[in-house]
């Protein structure tokens, strides 16, 4: 673990006790590559285990270099391997070069406030109408999901590829040249190929060769 990042692990423990367990607390090294990036966890809601990749948000950090920007961004949806939905914030730990060097993620559970605020909002509705006061309709509002956690860098590729296609099983369908370079331009775009062995794990899905994966992803980088 980088030394700058390993300095990070008291305040993590501290904000783990002061948040408490519907919160989760997350340390991620990229200075050793994005494979295994998540380094050190506490409160384990996510599902993930130290030696876990980034996730599709990081590369997308990564790609539009938002923490050249930007010191952190807050309160934005993640969901679980579970399935739960989360609110995060990450904090990015930079040089003095300005590279990213990691983050401190937050994920916490708020679904017990949730679950409360319905209730207060159907008694206040049941008032209103005790009282006969018009009130306005409330329409539940979801924000959308950014962030997937995933326990493997080849859950990663593969939800990918199945976000891609629709939900194809590829076992049972062919998929045409167009949709291949479709699905490889989104990876690319999205930084997949970033990800170590994803070529390959590319090559697999597709039942193709990773020299005609790499022809695609020359395609694709002469469309910029």
């Amino acid at each position: 673990m980088n030394l700058q990042l390993k300095s990070y692990i008291p305040l993590i423990d501290f904000l783990a006790v002061v948040l408490g367990k519907d919160t989760e607390i997350v340390l991620q090294d990229f200075t050793d590559g994005l494979d295994h990036s998540v380094v050190y966890i506490k409160n384990n809601l996510s599902g993930r285990d130290a030696g876990a990749p980034a996730t599709d948000f990081v590369l997308d950090v990564f790609k539009s270099k938002i923490y050249k920007e930007k010191d952190y961004l807050v309160n934005y949806r993640t969901k679980t391997i579970a399935g739960k939905e989360l609110f995060s914030s990450s904090y990015f730990i930079k040089d003095e070069d300005e590279k990213l060097l990691g983050m401190i993620c937050i994920n916490s559970d708020k679904s017990k406030l949730l679950a409360l605020r319905q209730l207060f909002v159907a008694s206040i509705e049941s008032l209103d109408q005790a009282l006969m006061i018009d009130s306005p309709s409330t329409e539940s509002q979801t924000e959308p999901i950014i962030e997937n956690f995933y326990s493997t860098a080849e859950n990663l590729i593969e939800a990918s590829i199945i976000q891609e296609t629709q939900g194809k099983d590829l076992n049972k369908y062919n998929l045409t040249r167009l949709e291949k370079i479709s699905i490889v331009r989104s990876l690319y775009q999205k930084g997949f190929f970033d990800l170590k062995d994803a070529v390959s794990k590319v090559a697999e899905a597709f039942r193709m060769s990773e020299v005609s994966i790499y022809k695609y992803i020359q395609t694709v980088k002469q469309e910029d």
